[in-house]
């Protein structure tokens, strides 16, 4: 038969990392920039001038099967399913499915979920003049990086954890004669094994490495696939017509989005016939054709499959999670628990899902709050920071829930105080990174921050200070006329500080521990602001009143930190001064969750709060009259609650 090839494209899987979005459809019909990946794989396969194809099919194959039929009618391609009744792994796919082409001894096979801008040709020329066996094409710098080669370039093993520089790319050619080395007594035999052996055994498996600015991805998990858009967008495509067209009609259809007064930021993906209210913001989404959203409100880091998406629904202790978590986790939606947990938030319900020795923690949020909306793309940015967060393990994007690792109930509040130094520690080590090096990426994402701190932010905490506890629980508002005039330099000299992306709430309560280290949590108000306001919410904390020797001791380190990442901390004062601001906010909360919501936990926390503000405005040694206001407060608290 000489040099004929014929296509193989792997489409029998379920995507069950990409769950929720393939419980409704196979991962071979999920969209990439509109267009399904079986009909974007099978076109560069066609526009290599490959004319038969076989296509594997068994998760919803009935789908895959009608989908070929219409790719036929539209295209005139040559498309073979090869139905199995069950997974057959892609050893065994392969070895089912090639009995369709019996005079076809070489074949190009290539996953369906792997999308890349390569000259394939010339894999095929390199298959071809070497006359190799097997001839695989490798992606260096990116992926798990699991293959190792020789010294002169030769493939030494495909499963290389320690020594791996490479990542199979899912794109391979082979001849027939090799599948005679899959495990014969496996149903569902691994083809990388296969190629193990026949390496092992003297035939010729050759790499082909790609070079570094090629475009290839993975579309595996929804993170992957999201992000994928992303990329995509900012690609010169060379080799993948039909890819570039997709390319071009996704940009089309963002600035039609946004000319209709739609905000688009971060990766999206585009179908047709959308209806997005003027006034949404899309970050991070893929939107499939006819999804319709309810009402304007920021949509963020997840998939919407089709269809009316519901308004969101009321966030009461009633509220049970989708059916499609249970499916989606492997859960026995029968046979579970559902246990309520303390902490709660604003629009936000928070339980712990068990099931066996499986715990996840489930959470139903309003997105009407911004904030919450915004938390799956903030826990993704974090992730990717390096920054030790929960991860979130699913999101349903269009019931406003999410699914996230259970870290326990133990947080720094909990801890023996022998043991909390160190873990502080290793706190002002994470907010570092994100001071320093989140500043430039949350930039450049576009990330869907809440309002940055302004004067009116500053003086909306102030105004909660006074309200709620000098004028509600003190009945003494003049309390304030001798500190009006120093917190105006007060709120100056934080407004004159650099920009960073802030935690907010960066407090003893919001900082888990868990084998050891410290998983952030409650950053969903993350917005821009004065490095030392984080600072400010832990070491002078009102849930721990660390006493000053270790709050020098944790502050020096974090300057330590922040000049090892190549960025400049706040002065000293400056700390002390965001530290005053903070517990001003603080004690705002507690007054008000207290008096008017009536939450009596946290009246404790008023003469704590009161004792850290007068000490953090006697080491700012500047401002007199406020640290006499703290004084005055500290007595009054002492003499009303203690």
């Amino acid at each position: 038969m000489g040099n004929e090839i014929a296509g193989f494209i792997l489409a029998a899987g379920e995507g069950r990392r990409l769950r929720p979005a393939t419980l409704t459809r196979p991962k071979a019909l999920v969209p990439f920039c509109g267009v399904p990946l079986l009909e974007l794989v099978a076109s560069y396969l066609n526009e290599l001038g490959i004319k038969k194809t076989i296509v594997n099919a068994s998760y919803q194959g009935e789908r895959v099967f009608e989908t070929c039929q219409r790719l036929k009618d539209q295209y005139g391609w040559d498309l073979r399913v090869s139905c199995e009744s069950k997974l057959l792994n892609q050893g065994g796919g392969i070895r089912y499915g090639v009995r369709l082409l019996p005079e076809i001894e070489t074949f190009l096979v290539h996953n369906v979920d792997i999308l890349v801008d390569y000259d394939l040709r010339y894999l095929i020329d390199q298959h071809f003049q070497n006359q190799a066996d097997v001839t695989v094409l490798l992606i260096p710098g990116r992926g798990p990086r699991s293959v190792s080669l020789t010294s002169d370039g030769k493939v030494n093993r495909f499963r290389d954890r320690e020594n791996g520089a490479y990542t199979f790319s899912g794109i391979h050619i082979l001849n027939r004669k090799v599948l005679e080395f899959l495990d014969a007594d496996k149903e569902a035999p691994d083809i990388i094994d296969c190629y193990q052996r026949a390496l092992d055994a003297g035939l010729k498996v050759q790499p082909v490495v790609a070079t570094r600015n090629v475009y290839w991805t993975d579309i595996g998990t929804p993170r992957d696939y999201i992000r994928a858009h992303g990329e995509m967008a900012d690609c010169s495509l060379r080799h993948h017509t039909m890819l570039r067209r997709a390319q071009a009609e996704q940009a089309a259809r963002r600035f039609a989005l946004e000319l209709s007064g739609v905000k688009c930021t971060g990766c999206l993906g585009l179908g047709v016939e959308l209806g997005v209210p003027s006034g949404s913001h899309l970050h991070n989404v893929v939107l499939w054709d006819y999804t319709r959203l309810p009402r304007p409100l920021l949509y963020a880091d997840g998939i919407f499959v089709g269809n009316d998406v519901q308004p969101p629904k009321p966030v009461t202790e009633n509220r049970l999670p989708d059916p499609r978590v249970f499916k989606s986790l492997n859960m026995d939606a029968s046979n579970y628990t559902i246990e309520e947990l303390h902490k709660q938030g604003s629009g936000r319900r928070y339980c712990r899902l068990k099931s066996g020795e499986t715990n996840w923690v489930w959470c139903a949020y309003n997105p009407e709050r911004r904030e919450n909306a915004s938390f799956a793309a903030i826990s993704d940015f974090l992730d990717r920071l390096g920054i030790n967060v929960p991860k979130v393990r699913l999101h349903l994007a269009d019931t406003f829930e999410l699914v996230s690792q259970d870290l326990g109930q133990s947080d720094l509040q909990l801890i023996p105080q022998q043991m909390r130094e160190d873990l502080l520690l290793e706190a002002v080590q994470q907010i570092a990174i994100l001071h320093v090096n989140g500043d430039k990426k949350a930039k450049m994402e576009e990330l869907p921050l809440q309002p940055g701190f302004t004067k009116g932010l500053y003086d909306w905490e102030r105004d909660y200070f006074r309200s709620n506890i000098l004028e509600r629980l003190f009945h003494a508002p003049e309390m304030w006329s001798d500190v009006a005039a120093e917190y105006v330099d007060m709120r100056t000299m934080l407004l004159s500080e650099p920009l960073v992306p802030l935690h907010r709430d960066f407090q003893s309560a919001n900082i888990k521990v868990l084998n050891g280290k410290v998983y952030l949590i409650d950053f969903q108000g993350m917005r821009l602001g004065c490095a030392a306001y984080d600072l400010g919410s832990l070491l002078f904390d009102p849930y721990q009143c660390l006493p000053k020797k270790t709050r020098d001791t944790i502050w020096q380190e974090y300057c330590r930190q922040v000049r090892g990442l190549g960025g400049n901390p706040p002065e000293r004062k400056i700390f002390y001064i965001a530290a005053c601001q903070r517990l001003m906010q603080c004690l705002g909360a507690y007054g008000k969750l207290w008096k008017l919501d009536g939450h009596e936990w946290y009246r404790q926390f008023i003469i704590p709060g009161f004792k850290m503000l007068s000490e953090a405005a006697q080491e700012a040694d500047i401002f007199p009259a406020l640290h006499a206001m703290a004084m005055d407060g500290y007595n009054r608290a002492k003499k009303l609650l203690g």
